[in-house]
């Protein structure tokens, strides 16, 4: 058996959880900064005039604040359901089809639920 096919051994798996708790962490960090960065900006609106180009860039600045924020929360769900598939005993097996995920785009991606074919697909379907 070939390593790409080869089952998950208990090692790798606990490497894996491991990359994923950091991971979580990193990612909860950088929405908490960017939610103070936001409180921040509208205290700072609040407090002080603005000029029109000033407001523009703040808006733009916001803006960007929370498309970051929207990828890194839906990041953090793969995340958590990584975990939970370590949890359930059914990590490195597709959501979709129950196929294994090869263990190189696990290593590349921990937090993969779908193979790569089935992601790409998910992808065209949103438009991404």
């Amino acid at each position: 058996m070939s390593k790409h096919n080869e089952p998950l051994d208990p090692d790798f798996i606990r490497r894996q959880k491991q990359r994923l708790e950091a991971l979580q962490a990193q990612l909860q960090s950088s929405l908490d900064l960017r939610l103070e960065d936001e409180v921040e900006m509208q205290e700072t609106r609040t407090n002080q005039s603005h000029t029109s180009g000033s407001d523009a860039q703040d808006s733009a600045q916001q803006d960007n604040n929370r498309a970051v924020r929207a990828h890194d929360r839906m990041r953090l769900q793969t995340v958590h359901r990584a975990l939970e598939k370590i949890e359930q005993g059914t990590y490195g097996q597709s959501e979709q089809s129950g196929d294994p995920i090869p263990r190189a785009r696990l290593e590349a991606m921990p937090s993969a639920l779908y193979t790569v074919a089935e992601e790409e697909v998910r992808e065209r379907k949103q438009g991404i």
